[in-house]
């Protein structure tokens, strides 16, 4: 039986109603939210002073401020492989150098975009409402978070009805099939590499066979390490997974 929302929720459920259209996509107010939290993080949290796109470690500290821990994705996964998972589900995002950059190395520090972190978190709030609702509940609790049309403060209650409450079955089968195409290519790209049976090193090899060979190893290397993502994107079997918060389930 549904319990009768108190005041204070139905106050808040007739400011933020329903949060998703019929789409699946958010709603205007929704991306406002978003897009207040990710000013929010990109001003707060190890703040990169020329650049206002959202690095990994800036997201890495934002989950551990609001009780989840994705360090195993945001700062043990290699860069480039979190670029890849980027690209993979469309998040616009842009490759920043590293902190120590001597400015001769490529930049390759994946940092989001606001239309992408708008993005990466419709999708996980659809993938895993019960883990990333408490997230966004704490976030508006604790920081003050701004519309950024308005500069108003958004309200500190967001209610678990204005979500999903379950995941959606459609994202849930998009990711499995994502990480499934990742496998099998990951298999085919390394079955060309591999010699047929008997054959030796007739020729000498040249410099531009061991520059494929690297190549092919990096991009095997960025695809395998999405592919685990997708595999298990809310990491309920690895010690990275989010802390529910219960007491946040308003």
């Amino acid at each position: 039986m549904n319990e009768t929302p108190d005041p204070a929720t139905r106050e808040a459920l007739e400011y933020w109603g329903y949060l998703f259209r019929n789409d699946k996509c958010g709603t205007e107010l929704l991306n406002k939210l978003l897009a207040g939290i990710a000013n929010y993080i990109s001003a707060n949290f190890e703040p990169q002073h020329d650049c206002e796109d959202i690095t990994p470690a800036q997201l890495a500290r934002f989950y551990k401020a609001v009780g989840g821990d994705y360090d195993i994705l945001f700062l043990a996964t290699p860069a480039p492989s979190v670029a890849f998972i980027y690209k993979s589900i469309g998040c616009l995002h842009s490759l920043q150098p590293a902190p120590d950059s001597d400015g001769y190395s490529v930049p390759m520090i994946p940092a989001l975009k606001r239309k992408g972190f708008i993005t990466w978190q419709t999708i996980q709030l659809l993938l895993g409402p019960e883990e990333h609702v408490p997230f966004l509940q704490r976030a508006v609790e604790l920081f003050d978070i701004k519309d950024p049309t308005t500069g108003e403060l958004f309200p500190k209650l967001l209610p678990k009805e204005s979500f999903p409450e379950h995941p959606d079955k459609d994202m849930v089968n998009w990711y499995e099939g994502v990480s499934n195409r990742l496998r099998k290519e990951a298999e085919a790209e390394e079955a060309k590499q591999r010699p047929p049976p008997g054959a030796g090193e007739r020729m000498p090899r040249t410099s531009s066979d061991f520059s494929a060979d690297e190549s092919f190893e990096e991009i095997r290397k960025d695809a395998n390490g999405a592919a685990a993502y997708f595999r298990n994107p809310l990491y309920r079997d690895r010690g990275g997974r989010p802390t529910i918060i219960r007491s946040y389930s308003r």
